[in-house]
């Protein structure tokens, strides 16, 4: 029986299924966040969540609004300055959780691992933290958040059944602490999951992304460059709103 599934809502919106438990990360769910534009559909309906992952509390990953608009519930899971901030601003059971620390949720676990990232809000702001996420049951799917490659991510690819890895972002360019899809690839290898999955493209777009004419061109590009570093990963390219299925 399948394990579960991915369904890409967009940027580092994902719902990851796993043996009926369903997460969901870095809800960004409106059409645009100050001057940064959803240029894909946005989700016709809020999808049904056991329990939320946020990554950091950059506003393209930290949407208050978009967490205001989801029922309180399940508990949210973010590191300690991130889930603080939640708490206060939003009516959500927020957790703090750091680089090694595990959690259950309905019936998967939850292992909370590292990410090279800025962890601010705003550029002068004071670090409230950054991480990612594996979860782990029947199948295995780690959800990077924002980060930039880093060597421990060869401790995480034992059993990896799937890799959500950010490939670009919604600007011109990214900076430290991001992947584009020369970097993505590099993760790709490191992991060795059974498939990749492109996350952080083709969603949000500011005033002057290359990419505008064509939001493939992120995705389609890390798949070109996986095949060459990382022949051995399967490279599954969703569009938003789509959905994948697990294998169990």
């Amino acid at each position: 029986m399948p394990a579960g599934s991915i369904t890409y809502v967009g940027h580092a919106t994902t719902v990851i299924e796993v043996d009926g438990t369903r997460l969901l990360t870095d809800p960004v769910l409106r059409s645009r966040i100050g001057h940064i534009r959803r240029i894909a559909p946005a989700p016709r309906e809020h999808p049904r969540f056991d329990g939320i992952l946020v990554s950091h509390a950059h506003h393209d990953h930290l949407d208050l609004r978009s967490l205001r608009m989801l029922p309180a519930g399940g508990p949210v899971l973010a590191p300690p300055g991130v889930a603080r901030l939640i708490r206060r601003r939003t009516g959500h059971d927020a957790r703090a959780v750091a680089p090694g620390d595990r959690a259950r949720v309905g019936g998967v676990e939850v292992a909370v691992v590292e990410a090279t990232h800025d962890e601010r809000r705003t550029p002068l702001g004071r670090a409230l933290g950054a991480v990612g996420y594996l979860v782990a049951g029947s199948a295995r799917v780690y959800f990077a958040g924002d980060t930039d490659v880093f060597e421990a991510m060869r401790a995480l690819s034992a059993g990896l059944d799937a890799a959500l890895l950010p490939v670009w972002g919604w600007g011109p360019k990214v900076g430290p602490g991001h992947m584009d899809p020369e970097r993505a690839a590099e993760a790709a290898a490191l992991l060795a999951p059974r498939m990749a999955i492109p996350i952080h493209w083709g969603t949000l777009a500011g005033p002057r992304v290359w990419w505008r004419h064509d939001p493939w061109l992120p995705a389609r590009e890390f798949e070109r460059l996986a095949a060459v570093r990382a022949p051995g990963v399967a490279v599954r390219v969703l569009a938003p709103g789509a959905t994948l299925t697990l294998p169990g």
